[in-house]
């Protein structure tokens, strides 16, 4: 059961230098994935391309890897806690808490991307035979011997490699245990004992070598069969390691056999690592040896090879056999290869070797994913073998610093750089933020990573914190605004949502919250007068904003020119105008004095109008609203406000009752209010919500509203969150190019669902069947109750700061008593009940 040959090539480590037995010396790399998912197929040319300019500048026998392994649940909970001061916030702190048996539940897992590039060579390799022992070494040797000259070449080597690569994929220096973790990962590959994954900055910093176990591979299983089977009968290697319980791990090295004859159609048909993820209970790694030629190299190869098949065309001349067709085949191949070269000058050759790693706890689970993945690279048209009596070799190979094998070579295609660059191995579908609270679990990756949504700490890296939502009714939409809303509350900052809803759902969620202020236009506790809520250099101003749609007039009319002058600065002062109330007074005063303008009639009579019917604008005894409570929640149910449509006609706005006028003007001062409350350097986070979005987009002042928490909320810690049915026509302008985060639930309507992915960024001519995707197979609701089943709620589709597309699922509070106050909602009666929009 044991294996006499060296598997572990290290003699020495420094940092990211490893000097291995054989005297090579390689520099190994974190590479940052670049965002693929669901882009456009202009973005993932541009992915492709970073790829290209990578195969074209590595150097012989660089080692691409991509490891997946177990997120760490401390890591996990570690970003959600960044920047956030848990004892100031002891509601998320809770929450924190409660999301450690969630995330360890789901069990989520990750892939980290290596680049292990040679740098040069070493005399170290020169050391005893006894310590190049593996199953007798546990140490490497320290490098003392190398001197700081030497080192500083390698570094410079490796640098210069770096620069001609460039640095999309921003390559980071791993640290010294970085080659033990990898090396303890592959030995217990998709075993109980399998280290989770270093993910956390600085996880292994602290250490300054490498210590390496020692275990038995037993290729072929053999230790498991009475019958003693040969090595090639079984293509399994069995992995045991002496202190770890002797619990083993089956895996299994899988290898492309042949790739599609017609090529390989990007994008779409050429990642074929792509399809490694979400295989269960085994753990797949993958890598990739790489060597390339030059263009000049290549077409003198070209011309000698066709050289020979000419003679050997000119020796079969007479021959009547299939043998002269293929040989005819060749030479067109070859000349069509040849082509390909002279006509794309930065082109190289490249003859890459790739090993699929499968491992798992069991022999037959390990099978079963095996089998799996034969099946699905079928629909790819790439048939994949598992060598018997080659897995060893095979599985050496993703070891950094490995020798050659025979086997590398037996495996190995040969393609033109630009169709290697198709392959796309550095991509990710990972979506969300790099901290901040959990949201929800990312569903297109296949590895249920955590999604983080840091809201509060986006204006810190210099991005929009602002989002917005869109999807039908009973989709989550309202349910995703109050996780947010909660989130930033237990966080420390705090929110303004306008309540539309006629049973008072915002209300009876903040009821469950210690400090939250409910206000209600119809019957108001507090006052929104502008002159008084804001400062007397601005506040003029601010009301001009609300009173002149609201009178109907035109800031050029004679009427409007004459309340304009008297809500200018000097205007105020000389009338002494401190509230809405005297603005009227002062009206009707001038309004009867002789020889005053006629427009102050005119004011008099559209101002007489509204005097008696806005209380929460001209009721004198109000105190003005203060918007410090960490939750206000302001209800306009009894407003009527325009559809969106008589907001974006002419003529229909032209007609609006006062009715209809009065409530957008009312609407649009919450909104006013809550920008100069919250985009003020207070220290605090402030968030605006808003179900309805069209009020916020489709007039002047509210399109500002959004402009300004769009623009200007990174730099005060503000944002807005916006719901609506259909983006198409409620997020334009501010909303559509200004917020980054934008989050599409169920949308079963063909013309909405199309809206609904076009504004989220998708080009449903390159993928018409993401627009099923969304209709049908988003929280689909099943049976005879067209119910959505409990695990299947809350999928949706996300863009998050970085453009990144893809899908998810969002979770809810962790927190019992959180997730039931946002889970349900008050009935006309007043009782409580579940919300068809719930989500788990």
């Amino acid at each position: 059961m044991g294996f006499n040959r060296d598997l572990q090539p290290t003699a020495a480590i420094r940092g990211h230098l490893q000097f291995t037995h054989s005297g090579l010396v390689t520099a190994t790399y974190f590479i940052n994935p670049l965002g693929y998912g669901l882009r456009k197929a202009g973005d993932k040319l541009d992915v492709k391309l970073a790829h290209h300019a990578l195969i074209n500048n590595l150097p012989n026998g660089s080692l691409l890897l991509g490891i997946q392994a177990r997120q760490n649940t401390i890591d996990v909970l570690s970003k959600m806690v960044e920047g956030v001061d848990l004892d100031r916030c002891e509601d998320y702190a809770d929450e924190v808490v409660a999301s450690f048996e969630r995330v360890r539940a789901i069990n989520p897992l990750t892939r980290i991307f290596l680049l292990s590039i040679p740098v040069g060579t070493s005399a170290v390799g020169g050391i005893s035979a006894l310590s190049r022992m593996w199953r007798g070494s546990t140490t490497t040797i320290d490098a003392t011997a190398v001197s700081r000259a030497d080192l500083d070449k390698y570094e410079e080597e490796a640098n210069e490699i770096l620069s001609r690569i460039g640095y999309d994929f921003d390559p980071t220096p791993v640290p010294a245990a970085m080659f033990q973790w990898l090396w303890d990962h592959y030995l217990a590959r998709g075993a109980v004992n399998d280290p989770v994954a270093p993910t956390q900055i600085g996880a292994l910093d602290d250490a300054t070598a490498a210590v390496f176990r020692s275990a038995a591979l037993d290729e072929g299983a053999r230790g498991d069969s009475n019958r003693r089977l040969r090595t090639s009968f079984v293509p399994v290697i069995k992995i045991v390691q002496p202190d770890s319980g002797y619990r083993p791990s089956y895996q299994a090295m899988l290898t492309p056999r042949s790739f599609p004859y017609g090529g390989m159609a990007f994008p779409g048909g050429s990642e074929f690592l792509a399809v490694l993820e979400g295989l269960g209970d085994v753990t797949v790694d993958w890598g990739m040896r790489v060597s390339s030629k030059p263009a000049e190299t290549v077409l003198k190869n070209n011309e000698v090879n066709l050289r020979r098949l000419g003679e050997q065309m000119d020796q079969r001349d007479q021959e009547v056999s299939f043998a002269q067709n293929t040989l005819m085949s060749k030479a067109q191949m070859l000349g069509e290869y040849n082509q390909h070269f002279e006509v794309n000058g930065g082109e190289s050759e490249v003859s890459f070797t790739t090993v699929i790693a499968v491992g798992g706890a069991t022999q037959d689970a390990t099978m079963d994913a095996v089998n799996t993945l034969r099946r699905r690279y079928k629909r790819f048209q790439v048939e994949v073998t598992a060598p018997v009596g080659a897995q060893v070799d095979l599985w050496s190979m993703l070891v950094p610093g490995s020798p050659p094998r025979r086997a590398f070579d037996d495996f190995a295609h040969i393609v033109p750089s630009d169709m290697w660059a198709g392959f796309v191995p550095f991509t990710t579908n990972q979506i969300g933020d790099d901290s901040g609270p959990v949201i929800g679990v990312n569903l297109l990756s296949g590895n249920f990573e955590p999604i983080h949504f840091g809201i509060m700490e986006a204006a810190f890296h210099d991005l929009s914190a602002s989002f917005a939502v869109t999807g039908e009714l009973g989709s989550g939409k309202s349910y995703f605004l109050k996780l947010i809303a909660v989130l930033v509350h237990d966080m420390g900052g705090q929110f303004l949502a306008i309540d539309r809803s006629q049973v008072g759902e915002w209300e009876h969620f903040a009821s469950t919250i210690d400090d939250a202020v409910i206000i209600d236009l119809a019957n108001p506790s507090v006052s929104l007068d502008p002159l008084r809520l804001f400062d007397p250099r601005v506040a003029g101003e601010r009301a001009l904003d609300s009173i002149l749609p609201l009178l109907d007039l035109s800031p050029t009319s004679g009427s409007g020119a004459a309340i304009s002058g008297l809500l200018s600065p000097k205007g105020m002062e000389q009338h002494r105008i401190r509230s809405l109330l005297d603005l009227y007074n002062v009206v009707c005063r001038l309004r009867d004095e002789p020889g005053e303008l006629e427009e102050y009639a005119d004011l008099a009579a559209r101002l007489g109008t509204v005097v008696e019917r806005v209380p929460v604008l001209f009721d004198p005894n109000l105190r003005p609203v203060s918007l410090d409570a960490a939750a206000t929640v302001v209800r306009s149910h009894k407003l009527a406000l325009p559809s969106a449509e008589e907001l974006t006609t002419p003529h229909l706005y032209n007609r609006l009752p006062l009715t209809k006028r009065l409530g957008t003007a009312l609407y649009e001062l919450v909104g006013v209010t809550a920008r100069e409350a919250f985009l003020s350097d207070n220290g605090r986070f402030g968030l605006l919500v808003g179900d309805e979005a069209h009020h916020f987009t489709q007039t002047q002042v509210g399109a500002s509203v959004t402009s300004d928490f769009s623009r200007d909320g990174r730099k005060h810690l503000a944002a807005i969150g916006l719901a609506s049915h259909d983006p198409a026509t409620d997020f334009q302008g501010a909303a559509h190019n200004l917020i980054p985060n934008r989050f599409v639930f169920r949308q079963r309507d063909e013309t909405l669902a199309r809206n609904s992915l076009e504004w989220l960024g998708v080009d449903l001519e390159e993928a018409p069947f993401l627009l099923s995707i969304l209709r049908e197979e988003t929280s689909p609701p099943v049976g005879a109750g067209r119910q959505v089943p409990e695990e299947r709620r809350g999928e949706m589709f996300m863009r998050d700061a970085l453009n990144r597309i893809g899908r998810g699922k969002v979770l809810g509070p962790a927190r019992p008593d959180r997730g039931a106050a946002i889970n349900s909602t008050p009935s006309a009666g007043g009782h409580a009940e579940r919300e068809s929009e719930v989500l788990l």
